[in-house]
């Protein structure tokens, strides 16, 4: 659906029918209708759509996360980021005071300022992604073409939008200019006023204010990154000797590429009016150069002392003046668009600037026990040191007092000049004083992974020493080190599981927890028991038992697993009635695995909170995604020496799901979770700030471990997976069905709002889906079943194809209803036993019928299964196909049931088969998430809601009949039995009431 920023009204304007992203989808009716002369591919067009307001658009767009924006239309896309940076911008204060011609009319307008380089490299970089149907403007044809440049587009977006935020804010200017029937007021108040009030209209009066709209034009000019023109640079260089000053050098520079320098010697040099260097031309150098200079002058007061000498080049500056314009004179001129170039090692970060150093890990007490002790663990006090440094090398208290007693901020110091911020000084000086202190060893661990912190407004250094550095150094290479298989392992760990193995051992001798995040099939689970195993090598005296918790649709899994490769372990279950009903009656000794689920790690938080654990380990850990919920609750209230979870999702929607897991694994590690938010979270997912990514990054990187199935490197022998769309065609009985469903419940979706509304939106949807499976289970019969349905045609085919070539499936449907009708046809239609696994399938029963499927060469080849129940932590490679008979709409759930066979142990092609029917909203959902993979990934956790939120527009584009959705005559499909009309009927009234 194109958006188009329409410069004159200062609007964006929506048009066209195609479909909005479901976070937009109010837009169709936002704003006022409009319409527009552009200039689109086809040609000049009058196009209808909504004039959309600029301000509340923009903030609408700007929240928008990140990962998303990839998933919208080109033209929504571009406005986002636009908006995004727009605001980014209004945060930083990049904005200036300028005027404005328009027409006849001058006005005073708030612009963005995108003199720095990086600002005005990210308007190009946008500009050139601009697709067409962004910026096609309209055409005056009293005036001629109006199709603006990409880029000057864009900049007259940020400027309108900078202009409106600024005036709209709470707290801002509010003048009025002086009024007197004798005498106007002074040009600056009704500047002043115009930038603040509603009318923006300014116009210069008398004769002695000819000259202020130029003025003030080239005033503005050089802050808001004109890119025509050569602008005047600045570079410090300190002195090769003793008792020589800093020379501060005059230069020209291009503003999009600042390594075009001219300096003022060449500048002088020049002939005429037109100066030409590496290829591009610029006018009036010289005029250029003295103008900026006497501008710069206001902002750095001693270059006024070289206004007087015709051809000025340079400034010697005492170090006094070269101090002040390293820590204000140059952030100035930068701001007001000038070029700055200084020393990199007299900058905050440089290796010749004073800092404060803490050194943390010396002599640590760690839990209570004397450096050298085994652990690290996050509860523990570690000790903090400071030092005063130059780079890397300390200073002595009496070198420290020496620069003190100097009182200056630029000295010669061992041969170089350093940098002493006499501020940054006395705050250094009065840590030292206050001598050693401490620091929780989650915080010492953080900071030394980032290498830096602050103390107010103090940055500072993090050097990690003792036990911390080498606990550190240990925790870094964990994951590059193989390590020998347990003797009691009966398995051989291939080389990237015995590395995850020495990394988790590695971890649990310091006493820390982590992630394992290993994709799914990569074999999390014999990891895990050979670290057991590991662990009871090394402690066989430990008597405090293991704690698993896992989903109940795995624990059977897990105790097949421990028996197959770890026998010497002791598995307790703790479910059932048998289950202990208070801590002292949980089993201890070295070995005891107790094994239970995240229902009764609820139910009996307060007697499982009571015991010792030596480990505790949580399967499918998403479960505790919530960090609010009673789940994670319980799951954090554990005490255990060492804590690790197990998930191949570890971020399925939030990084604040991220923050739960590791919250669990190691606890502080990440800060209290607002601070998180606020400083990671957000910057990361709505504003795709790489800084706070890479700083994530570093904290996290020791602590989650993921490989993926996907990398050679890791698994060179799993066979290769191919995934195809399987497209039906309906019945006729289907097809009228379905239309008429559609037909009654879009009337009562138009004559509904609210949670109502939404709540008919997504029975329709469940409406639509069951018909497309087969009619009989919308109508809630029993049967009959063949001749009815094309999609339960096709996989009978399929699966006839499949067996008569001696292979095993799986089938995978949402509905246990359905999943009913398919073991009753399917056994009848094929001649062959159907296996069925749902949610009401016992403990027993699931894994007896696991069993057989795996193990029985001449037993069940087919295998129902519902998404929910049998969706994870099954191991089915017995299977080579695998049908997805109704979509989840989900790519994370499908992919999840598709490695129950695609995984380690796989010895074939694994054929994934995902069945729609042509013309219905299945395919339509389907081709949208296939356009929109982000947008598939953002729906996980939150199911088919996004539906609801479509107009009735969109919702009958959906969900309506398309060319080609029902079978021809003749394919064997039977007219509804009569008793239909009246079933259907009590099916509606069921669900939808």
């Amino acid at each position: 659906m194109p958006l188009v920023f329409l410069p004159d009204a200062e609007t964006l304007f929506l048009w066209g029918r195609e479909p909005l992203p479901r976070a937009f989808s109010d837009l169709r009716d936002a704003g006022e209708s409009a319409s527009a002369v552009l200039v689109t591919p086809e040609g000049l067009r009058e196009c209808a759509g909504r004039g959309l307001p600029l301000a509340a658009t923009v903030e609408r767009f700007a929240v928008a996360p990140t990962s998303e924006v990839e998933s919208f239309p080109g033209s929504l896309a571009l406005w986002t980021l636009a908006s995004k940076l727009a605001l980014e911008l209004l945060a930083r204060e990049r904005v200036v005071p300028t005027l404005l011609r328009k027409s006849e009319r001058i006005e005073a307008r708030w612009a963005a300022a995108l003199s720095a380089s990086e600002d005005s490299s990210r308007v190009v970089a946008l500009a050139r992604s601009m697709p067409a149907a962004a910026h096609a403007v309209p055409v005056h044809p009293e005036r001629g073409s109006a199709v603006w440049a990409p880029e000057a587009l864009l900049r007259a977006f940020l400027d309108a939008t900078v202009d409106a935020f600024v005036r709209a804010a709470r707290g801002g200017p509010s003048l009025s200019p002086r009024s007197s029937s004798r005498r106007p007021a002074p040009w600056d108040e009704r500047w002043r006023a115009a930038l603040s009030g509603a009318r923006r209209d300014f116009a210069p009066e008398g004769f002695a204010e000819r000259s202020v709209v130029d003025e003030l034009t080239r005033w503005s000019e050089p802050a808001l990154g004109a890119r025509d023109r050569l602008r005047a640079c600045f570079r410090l260089e300190p002195p090769k000797e003793d008792r020589e000053p800093f020379v501060l050098s005059f230069h020209l520079q291009a503003p999009d590429d600042p390594s075009l320098l001219v300096s003022a010697t060449d500048v002088w040099k020049t002939r005429g009016h037109r100066l030409e260097k590496l290829g591009r031309a610029f006018r009036d150098p010289q005029e250029s150069l003295l103008e900026a200079l006497s501008r710069a002058s206001r902002l750095f007061a001693p270059i006024a002392l070289v206004l007087e000498s015709p051809r000025p080049e340079a400034l010697l500056l005492e170090p006094d003046d070269a101090w002040a314009f390293l820590s204000e004179g140059a952030r100035g001129l930068a701001d007001a668009g000038f070029g700055v170039i200084v020393p990199g090692e007299l900058t905050t970060s440089g290796r010749r600037r004073l800092r404060l150093r803490m050194r943390v890990g010396a002599n640590a007490k760690v839990a209570g026990v004397v450096d050298g002790a085994a652990g690290l663990g996050l509860d523990a006090l570690l000790r903090v040191d400071w030092d005063a440094v130059l780079g890397d090398t300390p200073l002595t208290p009496r070198e420290l007092e020496l620069l003190a007693q100097r009182k200056a901020p630029l000295v010669r110091f061992r041969g170089e000049w350093v940098a002493v911020d006499p501020h940054e000084l006395d705050a250094i000086q009065r840590h030292l004083a206050q001598g050693p202190g401490q620091m929780s060893a989650s915080e010492a661990v953080r900071v030394a992974l980032l290498g830096e912190t602050r103390h107010g407004s103090l940055p500072v250094t993090v050097l990690a020493t003792g036990v911390l550095e080498e606990r550190l150094g240990r925790l870094r290479s964990g994951g590059a080190t193989t390590q020998a298989t347990p003797s009691a392992l009966n398995a051989t760990l291939r080389p990237y599981q015995s590395r995850g193995l020495h990394w988790l051992d590695t971890l649990a001798s310091l006493g820390l927890g982590a992630c394992l995040a290993d994709d799914m099939g990569l074999g999390k689970t014999v990891q895990m028991l050979a670290f057991l195993l590991r662990r009871l090598e090394r402690a066989p005296r430990d008597s405090r038992p293991t704690l698993l918790v896992a989903p109940t649709s795995v624990v059977g899994n897990w105790e097949r697993e421990v028996a197959r490769f770890a026998p010497s372990l002791r598995v307790t279950p703790h479910y059932g009635a048998e289950r202990a009903r208070a801590a002292r009656d949980v089993p201890r000794g070295p070995g005891v695995l107790v094994l239970t689920t995240y229902g009764l790690l609820r139910r009996d938080a307060e007697l499982l909170a009571k015991v010792d654990w030596a480990t505790v380990v949580l399967d499918e850990a998403q479960n505790i995604k919530n960090s609010a919920s009673a789940t994670a609750r319980a799951a954090r209230a554990l005490r255990a020496s060492e804590r690790f979870a197990l998930t191949g999702t570890p971020v399925e929607n939030r990084l604040a799901e991220l923050w739960s897991i590791l919250e669990f694994a190691n606890p502080g590690l990440l800060g209290p979770l607002e601070t998180f938010r606020r400083e990671l979270a957000l910057p990361i997912e709505r504003h795709g700030s790489q800084e706070a990514a890479t700083r994530l990054r570093r904290i996290i990187g020791p602590f989650v471990l993921r490989r993926l199935k996907s990398d050679p490197t890791i698994i060179a022998d799993l066979p290769a997976k191919n995934e195809m769309k399987v497209v039906c065609t309906l019945t006729r009985e289907q097809a009228s069905l379905y239309k008429a469903v559609v037909d009654d419940e879009l009337r009562r979706i138009e004559q509904s709002d609210g949670i109502e509304r939404r709540g008919r939106v997504l029975a329709l949807l469940l409406f639509t889906k069951q018909i497309a499976n087969h009619p009989a289970q919308y109508l809630g019969e029993s049967g009959p079943l063949p001749g009815r349905s094309g999609k339960l045609a096709r996989v009978t085919e399929m699966l006839e194809e499949s067996l008569s070539a001696g292979d095993k499936a799986l089938v995978f449907t949402q509905f246990r209803e359905m999943g009913d009708k398919l073991v009753a046809h399917l056994s009848e239609s094929l001649g062959h036993e159907v296996l069925y696994l749902h949610g009401g399938t016992s403990r027993k029963a699931r894994d007896e019928a696991v069993r057989r499927f795996q193990e029985e060469p001449h037993g069940p080849r087919i295998f129902v299964l519902s998404v929910k129940a049998g969706g994870t932590g099954l191991n089915l490679t017995a299977a080579s196909h695998v049908f997805h008979y109704d979509r989840w709409w989900n790519p994370a759930v499908e992919d999840q049931a598709t490695d129950r066979a695609y995984r380690i142990g796989q010895k074939r092609a694994v054929q994934v088969h995902k069945l729609v029917c042509a013309g219905t909203v299945e395919e339509k959902i389907d081709r949208l998430l296939e356009q929109k993979r982000q947008l598939a990934e953002s729906v996980v956790g939150a199911g088919e809601s996004w539906v609801t939120e479509l107009d009735t527009a969109a919702l009958r584009e959906l969900f309506s009949l398309s060319a080609g959705a029902v079978a021809d005559e003749g394919e064997g499909e039977v007219e509804a039995p009569r008793r239909s009309a009246s079933r259907r009927g009590a099916r509606r009234r069921e669900v939808g009431s």
